[in-house]
């Protein structure tokens, strides 16, 4: 009981967490008319945020060092602090300033998090429970359609003080309700603050994690090129409120939600490695045929959630094979898979929006996004060989 009450605390955190990653995709347009700047500066920005990711691995033994659950206060504190940046600073600056350490808190967050979780549940029901927190990642993009709410009745302020509250919520939360959690003690454990560089030649000696590695860049690249300019297009095509692009979030929330629970029930039957490639093949397919189907809103919208469907269930199916591609050293190449993928994600959401920018329609993007995510596909199914 007290396993899935810490599991539960940890899911409403880790949605608030995720939300501060997710809330702006839908809104890039309407927040670059509010701060008068461009769009390609708000995109650039939302880039620069992903890219914090690349520091995980170098920050992945502050759980260890100074314990899972001070880590969590901490960066919940730090969003808290983002926030109020947002709310007192209502320009350009303050909305960098605020997206930036909101990526550094997730940063700090979702590693001892995902730590805890694996101390504290049995490894026989840790994947159930994984599983459970992963459901965030769909739940914070669902919630966006509040913001678009807020922004439609109110104003970007308005965002970073309903941030404010929410992460005050679930600070109190986590202070109450989560048991407290011991620091490692040997001196090994205490000094495990990774370098990257290291991190990444020692894996680079299996042709496996290259290979995985390469899936995981890939498959981030590719999504963030769509994703970047989605709402852009479906603003233009469409003629959409920001309140109604909020709500066309809840059809991809659905679908990453779908993608979710299907590889949970089937992914040990089909096969990690071969629901992951048919992820990533579907998904390059939909890149490349969603954009042609401006022409009716209905059919945009199955588009987009077969898209996201096929992306979901390719990279949660992914995750089981990352940790087994090399067994010896899971942490290690967990810590490597996270830093590679914000940089695919940062790269992706910086070309995807200077592509727009100098004129390239949004079918020649989703083209050049399939062409990447399918590339990442057939080098996983030649390099790594597990099932």
């Amino acid at each position: 009981m007290n396993s899935l009450r810490a599991v539960i605390t940890l899911l409403i955190a880790r949605l608030i967490i995720n939300l501060g990653r997710r809330f702006t995709y839908p809104f890039n347009n309407a927040i670059s008319r509010e701060l008068a700047v461009p769009l390609s500066s708000v995109q650039t920005v939302v880039g620069l945020q992903v890219g914090i990711g690349l520091l995980s691995p170098a920050f992945g033994g502050l759980a260890e060092r100074y314990g899972r659950k001070r880590v969590m206060l901490a960066a919940l504190a730090l969003m808290g602090v983002a926030a109020l940046i947002g709310t007192v600073i209502s320009e350009f600056f303050g909305f960098t300033i605020a997206l930036l350490l909101f990526g550094i808190a997730k940063m700090l967050f979702d590693p001892a998090a995902i730590a805890y979780v694996g101390d504290r549940v049995p490894y026989a029901n840790r994947g159930r429970a994984l599983g459970l927190l992963e459901l965030s990642w769909a739940g914070a993009l669902g919630a966006t359609a509040l913001i678009g709410w807020i922004l439609e009745a109110g104003s970007l302020r308005g965002v970073f003080i309903t941030f404010g509250i929410a992460v005050s919520v679930v600070f109190i939360l986590i202070a109450v309700l989560i048991p407290p959690d011991h620091p490692a003690q040997s001196d090994n454990r205490r000094d495990s603050v990774l370098n990257p560089i290291t991190a990444l030649r020692l894996l680079l000696r299996y042709p496996a994690a290259r290979a995985a590695l390469i899936f995981g860049l890939s498959i981030s690249v590719a999504n963030e090129i769509f994703f970047i300019n989605y709402s852009v297009w479906m603003e233009t095509s469409f003629r959409l409120s920001a309140t109604q692009l909020g709500l066309i979030t809840i059809v991809i929330a659905l679908a990453e939600l779908c993608g979710e629970l299907l590889v949970t029930g089937i992914v040990d039957r089909v096969g990690k490695r071969r629901l992951a490639l048919i992820g990533a093949i579907g998904a390059g397919l939909m890149y490349a045929i969603a954009p042609f189907l401006q022409f009716d809103l209905i059919l945009a919208l199955i588009g987009l959630f077969l898209m996201f469907l096929a992306v979901e269930t390719g990279i949660v199916a992914s995750i089981p094979l990352y940790t087994e591609v090399v067994p010896e050293s899971r942490s290690l190449m967990i810590s490597a898979m996270i830093g590679i993928t914000s940089a695919g994600r940062m790269c992706g959401a910086i070309l995807g929006g200077n592509l727009y920018r100098v004129g390239l329609s949004f079918g020649v993007l989703g083209v050049i996004a399939a062409l990447i995510g399918i590339i990442g596909a057939a080098i996983l199914w030649r390099g790594v060989k597990l099932r």
